[in-house]
């Protein structure tokens, strides 16, 4: 076994050094033919590992024994989060690790990427279905590379500057079901394209300016259950849109411009679970209408301004 330093467990984002001498020493072991007692059954390391943080197991765990190296290799399904930069030789270790195709989830630190060349790697992922990789400025020409990842069942792909014309590679994505795309100034052209995504279950629309036009293009989308849409200078008519979508069981309508008008046709929604509505002004009546809404087990009202009606003289 590898002796660590306590610098070792206290930095988990020099891992993919890590793998490469983990590789090499399992390799070494086997060619000398070492007999390694089992302690444990595969299914008990199986479960060891499955109560572990991912870089932990990389980083530690899979030097234990050749046992423990299989188990994480065959089953694990391991979450990773770069948050340092990337380098030639962080990447070139990556794509030589043994373990790429036991990665499902990945998630990149804002502004982390310099371009979305130092993300390829990720397309040797074969089992990745979740990515998040906001805030890295990638544009559409990013976009158009990550909708080279046909496996993947859930993108955040948000403050990108993917504009309309990064939509126009997403909605190729067939397989999602989970798409954030907040703060990619896509407009009501974007919206009109994403709209042709019947497969989204749930979609982060906010902060793109779509207006109460962009949101006719949203109701052909039957299969959502949970949207937000906030930041996007919603009026009465667009909540009235909004209010037909009676398979909606979340919705985040915050810091738009519904007033009172558009309270009233969201308590309509009876099917809803979860309601965001902050950052919108309505009156004392209509705060007591969603109050009646008791069906909600989540209800967001931060700085709600009320308006309050004059006393009669």
């Amino acid at each position: 076994m590898i002796k660590r330093s306590r610098q070792d467990f206290e930095n988990p984002l020099i891992s993919e050094e890590l793998l490469m001498i983990n590789n090499n020493n399992m390799e070494e072991k086997a060619k000398k033919k070492k007999v390694v007692q089992e302690i444990f059954s595969d299914d008990v390391c199986f479960e060891i590992i499955s109560m572990i943080d991912s870089w932990f197991i990389l980083n530690n765990c899979s030097l234990i024994s050749k046992q423990f190296f299989n188990v994480i290799k065959e089953r694990s399904k391991l979450v990773i989060q770069f948050k340092k930069k990337f380098t030639e030789k962080r990447i070139e270790l990556l794509m030589k690790s043994q373990f790429m195709n036991s990665i499902v989830n990945v998630k990149f630190s804002r502004k982390l990427l310099d371009s979305i060349e130092q993300a390829k790697f990720i397309n040797e992922m074969k089992q990745l279905t979740s990515l998040d990789i906001g805030g890295n400025q990638i544009g559409a020409e990013g976009a158009k590379f990550i909708s080279e990842v046909k496996q993947l069942t859930s993108l955040n792909i948000s403050y990108n500057q993917i504009g309309a014309k990064g939509v126009k590679f997403i909605i190729e994505m067939k397989q999602l079901k989970s798409l954030n795309i907040i703060g990619n100034q896509i407009g009501a052209e974007g919206v009109k394209l994403i709209s042709e995504m019947k497969q989204l279950a749930s979609l982060n629309i906010g902060g793109n300016q779509i207006g109460d036009e962009g949101v006719k293009f949203i109701l052909e989308m039957k299969q959502l259950t949970s949207l937000n849409i906030c930041l996007n200078r919603i009026g009465a008519e667009g909540a009235k849109l909004i209010s037909e979508m009676k398979q909606l069981t979340s919705l985040d309508i915050c810091y738009n411009r519904i007033g009172t008008e558009g309270v009233k046709f969201i308590r309509e929604m009876k099917q809803l679970k979860s309601l965001n509505i902050s950052g919108n002004q309505i009156g004392d009546e209509e705060a007591k209408f969603i109050s009646e809404m008791k069906q909600l087990t989540s209800l967001n009202t931060y700085k709600i301004k009320l308006v309050m009606k004059k006393p009669n003289s």
